[in-house]
């Protein structure tokens, strides 16, 4: 089988071609899904994109989609996980009661950033970050439950100067070009034309989040985009043959983003 993930981060298996526009390793390659999958019409049997849709805003969403209707063989499945906005909505209701009722508000505060902080943040890791480095073990492995490996990313010292001996020739010309434009916007503008550039920057790079989706929202938008059965799935369950063999969406058991909504429908 031709199996495609795309946007696979650190997230990847060698039964598929792993495709990011970042590669985080030698098995993943360069591409960028808003250019489009390079791929044959009808030529992939299964397509995979784990919390890649959402970044995307409506009408990119609708046109990826398409690309991904394109490259898959009739009867091809199409796998998405995204945040799940229903769940996230629960979960931050129930937090809410229950600091009314005098539990701990760590759950709470983090649900509640779960709603708005990706998509309102003006720099990486947003309020999350710096957030979980005030908690104690016993409240981080309480964010752990919701959160599940999206804590570890937001706990490591990405501050680190030893995050420039491992970056890449590329990474560097497009730092050292960013603190160029910004000096002239400085000049030309003071601090509030420097800082509408950065987060100007910063909401192109691809973290934020556009677009959130529930089970109706996310279903209808792939019917909308020529795909048939749209269907909630979980975390170990799919069409795609052998597909919890590959540690995709859950590992020895655990989930890797709890908070996920998982979706799959079929090229006709």
């Amino acid at each position: 089988m031709k199996l495609v993930n795309v946007g696979c981060g650190a997230v990847y298996h060698p039964a598929w071609i792993n495709l990011d526009a970042a590669p985080s390793a030698p098995e993943v390659k360069r591409s960028d899904a808003r250019d489009g999958l390079p791929f044959p019409d009808a030529s992939v049997d299964a397509v995979y994109h784990a919390h890649l849709l959402e970044h995307l805003n409506a009408a990119s969403a609708r046109a990826f989609l398409r690309e991904c209707h394109r490259v898959l063989r009739p009867g091809g499945i199409l796998r998405v996980a995204v945040p799940d906005l229903e769940g996230i909505a629960q979960a931050y209701l129930r937090e809410l009661a229950a600091v009314e009722a005098g539990s701990d508000r760590t759950l709470y505060e983090w649900c509640r950033m779960e709603l708005t902080d990706q998509a309102a943040r003006i720099r990486s890791g947003g309020a999350m970050a710096p957030f979980l480095h005030g908690l104690t073990p016993a409240q981080v492995a309480a964010v752990r439950t919701r959160a599940g490996n999206e804590v570890a990313a937001h706990l490591a010292d990405t501050r680190s100067p030893s995050r420039w001996r491992r970056a890449t020739p590329g990474k560097i010309w497009r730092r050292v070009r960013r603190e160029i434009v910004g000096a002239f916007a400085f000049l030309l503008g003071g601090p509030r034309m420097k800082a509408a550039l950065d987060e100007g920057w910063f909401r192109q790079s691809g973290e934020v989040h556009r677009v959130m989706y529930d089970r109706l929202s996310l279903a209808q938008l792939l019917v909308d985009s020529g795909f048939a059965e749209p269907k909630k799935v979980t975390a170990w369950e799919s069409a795609i043959p052998g597909y919890g063999e590959y540690g995709l969406d859950a590992i020895d058991g655990v989930i890797r983003k709890p908070d996920s909504l998982y979706m799959e429908a079929f090229r006709r």
